[in-house]
């Protein structure tokens, strides 16, 4: 059995869950809470491992699990540590094997059978909302992977900043200078304040905090099931693979903010339900995957790190 020490919080993945952990034990791994008696030490983050480096130098294997993409942006499976004499392994949605496929996470959340708008629909209004924290804005750092910046955070600022300044977007989020935000909705019953909002318009910009493969979060899901069409970035994140083309708004497409809002001002009622009920189509053929549909991608996830585990304590 190989024993497993969590530093720092794991809330809310694999490691914290029961039915994930039996099966983990099912498979020769379990949560020790006595570090002494750990063979790999687990974090999300690098910096809180390396501490424990120099304490346990050939003793204890270390491993950074996470699917935050801003805790870890490691690009490799593991780094040379203490000058060369150890490893430190990585698991992150960089190394391609947290988010094994588009719906990874997210199935729990898509449950409702939405229903297609009729072809006589009309827009309400192209109002755009961006629900997101501002963070760092657009002085987010760039993460240059093979020389291009893949972080997302910056660019969903500016174009949030610009549609702000034009009158034709909605922000809602902590952190946002100049009181610009309207509201900083998170507090509470967040995911039904999130449907409320949503529903009130039209277009939603949710771009993920960074690009990556098969890193899809609930973000677009949630627009999708409040019936509000999607601008997200779709280019190198594998979304086309269940997704058609033209369906939600993908602002890889566009040369600025400034081409995304001409094209949402000139946007006709037809290519709006077009496009939405595209959308909903994919929302709906995931809503109808069971318990047992989401526990074998649940496996998958668990035998990547079955498999790493095994592979860290042959070393």
């Amino acid at each position: 059995m190989i024993k497993i020490f969590k530093v720092k919080s794991f809330a809310h993945t694999p490691f914290s869950n029961e039915e994930d952990l039996g099966y983990l034990r099912k498979h020769g791994l379990e949560i020790t809470t006595d570090i002494r008696n750990a063979d790999v030490l687990i974090s999300q983050n690098f910096k809180h491992l390396k501490k424990y480096f120099l304490r346990y130098l050939k003793e204890k294997q270390f491993l950074v699990w996470t699917l935050e993409p801003r805790f870890d942006t490691s690009f490799t499976s593991f780094r040379k540590i203490l000058f060369g004499f150890h490893k430190c392994y990585f698991m992150n949605i960089y190394t391609q094997d947290i988010f094994i496929t588009i719906p990874a996470f997210n199935l729990p959340g898509i449950k409702k059978n939405l229903s297609l708008l009729s072809e006589d629909s009309r827009i309400e209004n192209k109002k755009i909302v961006a629900l997101m924290s501002h963070y760092q804005g657009v002085n987010s750092k760039h993460l240059l992977r093979n020389n291009v910046n893949i972080d997302l955070i910056g660019l969903r600022s500016k174009i949030a900043i610009e549609g702000y300044k034009h009158g034709i977007l909605d922000i809602y989020g902590k952190g946002w200078p100049d009181n610009i935000s309207i509201e900083d909705s998170r507090a509470g019953n967040w995911p039904g304040r999130k449907e409320e909002i949503l529903r009130e318009y039209s277009f939603n910009l949710c771009f993920e905090n960074t690009i990556a493969y098969n890193y899809i979060t609930e973000k677009i899901w949630d627009s999708i099931g409040s019936y509000c069409l999607p601008i997200y970035f779709g280019k190198d994140t594998n979304i086309y693979k269940i997704f058609p083309r033209n369906s939600f708004i993908d602002y890889s497409d566009f040369k600025d903010p400034t081409s995304l809002f001409n094209f949402i001002e000139n946007i006709s009622d037809v290519d709006f339900v077009t496009r939405l009920n595209k959308c909903i189509n994919v929302y709906n053929s995931l809503s109808k995957l069971g318990k047992a549909d989401e526990w074998e991608i649940k496996k998958k996830i668990l035998k990547n790190i079955i498999d790493k585990c095994n592979v860290i304590m042959s070393k």
